[in-house]
């Protein structure tokens, strides 16, 4: 199978990318960036020599159509969007990017009859209190509290409507908190730059609290990939569960297994409008079962990759405060 990747700068990306590696593809990226560090930091300078790059926009039809057609693409793994930062500041952008991007690869599937695994996001949902008790479902309704999650919604909308009308088979994944290196954007990336502080020694305070679902980055790849595997018919959208914590047991793992930072992480007791935990049932069942990276398991290994980033001067800590004296 050929593998085309978009959005594949972003943090999921260059996990998927690493694991298309690990099993002897060589994908095609396709990205509107210039500088793919993420990339590099994952996969590792060596492991880029095996990427076919592409760069673009996702809002040029054209150029998507191109680069499935030029490079033979039997896959296409959808990544490419803007996150709740950017919708907010540019709504009509956000919607170039995230809604009418995403029209354009599905047109681009239908051309040659391809099977669509995207990127939904639990900010479909809308926060805890406009839903019952206990973990949210797959079948919850959609009640987004941002333009990121309204642009998602009409996503799924678009895959069924092109299941229906063109038997173009896809599967759309909602995570809500991803960790892990390489997530470094986005207010739910905060747990993880607290992970990056804690290495180097820096203050950094989580913006949001209360409680979430923390799903570790590699299992969102490996989710992507069992689906670009699969050949389930229809237009299918999973929840993706991984831990539900609150910020202030985060920290508290943070410092359990890092001491020296204790005292350097602190959060803000304020919850982000999305829910705070999510059941997979769909996902387990046709797709699974697969195995969960457990919180601790996830931050150690973080932890312990920004460590190794850190020794051989790769680590980036632009957004981050100035070290302590």
């Amino acid at each position: 199978m050929a593998f085309l990747v978009t959005g594949a700068f972003g943090c999921i990306g260059a996990w998927v990318v690493k694991r298309l590696l690990a099993a002897g593809q060589r994908p095609v990226v396709y990205d509107l960036g210039e500088d793919p560090w993420r990339l590099r930091m994952i996969v590792g300078p060596e492991g880029l020599q095996d990427v076919v790059m592409v760069r673009g926009d996702i809002a040029d039809r054209e150029a998507i159509d191109d680069v499935v057609e030029r490079h033979g693409i039997t896959r296409i793994i959808h990544l490419a969007a803007w996150q709740v930062p950017l919708c907010r500041q540019d709504p009509p952008r956000g919607a170039l990017v995230n809604v009418v991007g995403t029209a354009n690869v599905f047109e681009a599937a239908k051309a040659r009859r391809l099977r669509v695994v995207y990127f939904s996001s639990a900010a479909v949902f809308g926060p805890p209190n406009l839903y019952g008790p206990g973990p949210i479902s797959d079948d919850a309704p959609p009640k987004p509290a941002t333009h990121y999650g309204v642009y998602k919604v009409a996503n799924e909308e678009t895959a069924r409507v092109y299941w229906e009308e063109h038997r173009i088979s896809s599967t759309g994944f909602r995570p809500l908190s991803v960790y892990g290196p390489g997530r470094d954007f986005g207010l739910t990336a905060d747990p993880t730059l607290a992970m990056k502080a804690a290495v180097l020694g820096r203050r950094f305070e989580i913006r949001w609290g209360g409680a979430t679902d923390l799903i570790y980055a590699d299992d969102v790849a490996r989710a992507c990939l069992a689906a670009a595997d699969s050949g389930l018919e229809g237009a299918r959208v999973y929840n993706l569960h991984g831990e539900s914590a609150r910020i202030a047991e985060v920290v508290r793992v943070i410092e359990t297994i890092r001491p020296a930072a204790r005292g350097l992480i602190s959060h803000v007791e304020q919850p982000i409008p999305f829910p705070e935990e999510l059941a997979d049932p769909g996902y387990q069942r046709d797709l699974g079962p697969q195995a969960r990276t457990g919180l601790r398991e996830g931050i150690e290994k973080t932890l312990a990759e920004f460590e190794t980033l850190q020794k051989a001067g790769r680590l980036d800590a632009r957004e981050l405060a100035p070290a302590l004296p």
